[in-house]
């Protein structure tokens, strides 16, 4: 545990990816792109809605 460095605040924004989100049934992952300055996220929606395009 001592080789564990600490991440400051710009390299963790610069991280991007990650698993999808184990989501209910009836509902999907979708990706939301980054957008105005805000990292990119993912969210389960209902699978009637979809997800945006």
């Amino acid at each position: 545990m001592k080789n564990l460095k600490k991440l400051a605040k710009s390299d963790l924004k610069r991280i991007n990816g990650g698993n999808p989100p184990d989501c209910e049934v009836n509902t999907i992952e979708c990706y939301y792109p980054p957008k105005n300055g805000n990292p990119g996220y993912w969210r389960c929606v209902p699978v009637n809605v979809g997800c945006p395009d």
